[in-house]
């Protein structure tokens, strides 16, 4: 195969010309920097993380300019301060601990919800089928798993349990077991009665052969809001248009999920490879996570009016005042006199959904 030498002569003019283009090649990819953001979750990273962790593999946070890494904590309680003291610059924690900083006398904590995600609360009482135990009330005396003790569940638990004039350490006994092999192991020793956790969590346990049975509880605590996006106050203030873009990609994560549910978990386990489970097919662990993202997805998607166009991301005032309501009639605060406005904003809602639905299925569609 021959090869043939070009011969380039330069002057300086050339050279100069050259020097200009190669520095405007340059901007470019300094207009298209990311921006770095640090997103903490309450939880190590499950498969009802799936949309967040599509909104990576499917391009929206590149395209919004952003650079997300995640960073897992373990706990709400754990999560909060580490907004507060900007060592994470989002976070998606429950909505309880929040509140109760809110109370008079404590500490003021400078952070604020922006985007409502989790629209309906996840968290389920379950037990193994053949057990007794019919309702939430016959938990007196019962020894109660949860993931840790730090999480949003614990309040709004001990709240409903406190209505039905039961205490935490006389008529019954939180657990912590952590999640996965630890829960699986506490619920098939007797270790515990019950399991109380988020919808995940408890497709490790049926996915472990137990057969589960959900306790009923009362309407004003499953019609509860649970995770939402918070950030630090300065960063509403200093940051907003970042905000929006990050808001919009998960919102556009969030439909393109529902539309394509099996593409959302296997976009999981291409990130996260530890979620599928090793001694499945790739059959058998889409058929067990399939259950679990579907009703992750309902949490997320259950709007107040269904004929509506969905507003992604907005707050009612009135979810924060029965959020309030839950937790003073369980004696979790002892007063109802909570600045509602200060926990929330709704400031980023036209941005959210500042984007074409039809696009995102579309893109969704030349995917498959």
């Amino acid at each position: 195969m021959m090869q043939h030498t070009v011969r380039t002569h330069f002057t300086i003019a050339s050279c100069l010309r050259a020097v200009v283009i190669a520095g405007l090649s340059l901007l470019p990819l300094a207009a298209h920097a990311q921006e770095k953001i640090k997103m903490g979750t309450p939880a190590r990273v499950n498969i009802g993380y799936s949309p967040f962790l599509l909104a990576r593999d499917m391009g929206y946070f590149q395209q919004e300019g952003l650079d997300v890494e995640i960073i897992e904590f373990l706990g709400t309680s754990v999560l909060i301060p580490q907004v507060a003291n900007k060592g994470v610059d989002i976070g998606f924690p429950g909505a309880d601990a929040v509140i109760i900083s809110r109370q008079p006398g404590r500490d003021y904590m400078p952070v604020r919800f922006f985007y409502n995600v989790t629209r309906k609360n996840p968290w389920d009482f379950v037990v193994p089928d053949d057990s007794p135990i019919k309702r939430v009330e016959d938990l007196r005396g019962k020894k109660i798993g949860v993931g840790a003790l730090a999480n949003g569940n614990v309040p709004i638990a001990r709240s409903m349990f406190r209505e039905m004039k039961m205490e935490a350490g006389r008529d019954y006994e939180f657990v912590p077991t952590g999640v996965g092999a630890p829960a699986i192991r506490a619920m098939t020793t007797g270790q515990i009665d019950v399991f109380n956790g988020f919808d995940a969590t408890i497709a490790f346990l049926a996915n472990a052969g137990i057969k589960l049975r959900y306790l009923q509880q009362p309407p004003k605590y499953t019609n509860l809001i649970s995770n939402g996006m918070m950030t630090h106050e300065d960063t509403i203030k200093n940051r907003p248009e970042m905000l929006g873009k990050f808001g919009r990609a998960v919102a556009k994560a969030i439909l393109a999920c529902e539309a394509d549910i099996p593409h959302c978990i296997r976009s999981a386990w291409k990130q996260y490879p530890s979620l599928k489970p090793q001694d499945k097919t790739d059959e058998q662990a889409l058929a067990e996570a399939i259950p679990t993202v579907t009703k992750r997805m309902e949490s997320m998607l259950t709007f107040a009016d269904p004929k509506a166009p969905r507003r992604f991301g907005e707050y009612q005032p009135q979810m924060w005042q029965d959020y309030i309501d839950v937790l003073y009639d369980g004696g979790e605060i002892t007063s109802k006199q909570v600045d509602v406005a200060s926990l929330y904003t709704n400031q980023f809602v036209d941005a959210i959904n500042a984007f074409d639905p039809a696009k995102v299925l579309a893109d969704v569609k030349a995917r498959r």
